[in-house]
């Protein structure tokens, strides 16, 4: 299963930094689920739980609001 890099992360407090296999969000337009090698974009997040899958673990984070950078090489939230 392949994975991305993953960080979500204030300007002064890393949350998570490694690899994942999928994220999910809440974006501007509604529910997104990144997978490796997504398609580039950027959108804004509504309040929401950060939902991080790493093989068979899943790790929540709660989510007020911020950014997502998606690349093809993985993806950035700034809260």
């Amino acid at each position: 299963m392949s994975t991305m890099r993953l960080i979500i992360a204030k300007v002064d407090e890393i949350y998570f930094d490694g690899e994942a296999n999928s994220l999910t969000v809440r974006g501007a337009d509604g529910e997104i689920t990144v997978l490796p090698e997504h398609m580039p974009l950027i959108t804004t997040l509504k309040p929401c739980t950060a939902i991080v899958r790493i093989g068979e673990e899943t790790k929540e984070f709660p989510i007020d609001g911020g950014i997502l950078e998606v690349r093809r090489d993985g993806a950035t939230i700034i809260l």
